[in-house]
């Protein structure tokens, strides 16, 4: 009888399921009303910085999920940013408030993002290829070359930002459209 018990779960665990990590994606892409709308992170409990932090996780996450998706880097890119957007704005999240006063990312904010980030670590891996698509001749892109390159892609989407704050580029703009 026990064994009987355990039937369902064991035909759970080796059935084939498609799951997939992240927001839902619809045939029209991400709905970024809904993700603002509906997307709540525990600010109030952990923290602003702390927020911020995830937030930038899942942006760039998002954007290493476009890329194995088959999305070329720059329309994964604008992807991603959009759901960053429509995280920060849900969740009353100032991006201005992750910079010091030299444009450089708040440590607190940067170490806490790294860790995020290297949550889709195995993706970035697989995403590398389809990032670097020029090397100098005789530079090959192996397993090697690929890690190290995971492991600095944290520190290379959050410098985006710092790029972009230091050039006085407007780091709020408005959703142009409500899905992508």
């Amino acid at each position: 009888m026990k064994k009987l018990f355990f039937l369902p779960f064991l035909l759970i665990l080796i059935s084939p399921i498609k799951t997939s990590a992240g927001f839902p994606e619809g045939e029209e892409g991400y709905d970024l009303k809904k993700i603002e709308e509906s997307f709540r992170l525990p600010c109030d409990e952990i923290g602003k910085d702390e927020c911020i932090a995830r937030a930038f996780g899942v942006g760039a996450c998002t954007w290493i999920f476009g890329l194995n998706k088959g999305k070329e880097s720059d329309e994964a890119l604008r992807i991603a940013d959009s759901v960053l957007i429509a995280l920060m704005k849900g969740n009353n999240l100032d991006i201005n408030s992750v910079f010091k006063k030299d444009g450089s990312i708040k440590e607190v904010i940067q170490k806490e993002a790294i860790n995020r980030i290297n949550f889709c670590k195995d993706a970035t891996k697989l995403a590398i290829p389809k990032l670097i698509k020029k090397l100098p001749e005789g530079i090959e892109l192996d397993d090697e070359k690929i890690e190290n390159l995971a492991s600095v892609f944290p520190l290379q989407y959050l410098s985006m930002f710092e790029q972009m704050k230091k050039n006085n580029l407007d780091l709020n703009p408005p959703i142009s459209k409500p899905r992508y």
